[in-house]
């Protein structure tokens, strides 16, 4: 190995032929190097810079950081953004539209942490038909709530996404009144059930 160009092994340390692609005594992986890189003192230097123990040290802590941005970035989310979650139920409840049964501009709002609030009119068509003992309008909803809470609850990584509770909007003069509960697919409230026969 006396004429032969020679570099260190990154594992080992051994001196060993520079164009090695394996180190001939632990057997690592070696950086590949062009006949005009072996020549070249920048190159050197770096194999040089490498196998210090700061130099290991620099080496390692970079590719955590490129790990950890990658996987940061490739990470799951909780879902969706808070209003395409809105959007997608307006359009699923309501259809989108601003006179409904359940009252006018019925509003969806969505908390990460407290789950999903859906706001209707306190002296709506499927309610007054629910107190006349005409329960179907009222039943639709409850149906499609119950429908889309299991459904976020299987997509979903935030459960709170699945946690819906359905209130009147505030009248003047008036308290908010909590109409329905749905959580994980399963109704844990119905004001229906306090007008069935």
């Amino acid at each position: 190995m006396s004429d032969e160009k020679t570099k260190s092994c990154v594992m080992c340390g051994k001196t060993i032929p520079a164009y090695a692609n394996f180190c001939p005594y632990c057997g690592a992986k070696q950086p590949w190097l062009e006949e005009d890189e072996v020549s070249d003192t920048r190159v050197e230097k770096i194999l040089k810079w490498y196998e210090k123990p700061l130099g290991k040290l620099i080496s390692l802590v970079v590719v955590f950081l490129v790990i950890l941005a990658v996987g940061s970035s490739c990470s799951l989310q909780d879902g969706p953004s808070h209003t395409k979650v809105e959007r997608e139920l307006n359009q699923y409840l309501f259809n989108a539209q601003k006179k409904t049964v359940y009252g006018k501009d019925p509003s969806i709002k969505v908390d990460k942490n407290k789950g999903i609030t859906i706001k209707i009119a306190k002296n709506n068509q499927a309610i007054r038909d629910l107190k006349n003992g005409k329960p179907a309008k009222w039943n639709v909803l409850v149906k499609k709530l119950k429908n889309r809470s299991r459904a976020f609850n299987g997509v979903y990584a935030n459960k709170k996404y699945s946690d819906m509770k359905v209130k009147t909007k505030k009248v003047k003069g008036g308290p908010k009144q909590t109409l329905l509960k749905v959580n994980l697919g399963k109704v844990t409230y119905n004001v229906g059930d306090k007008y069935a026969k």
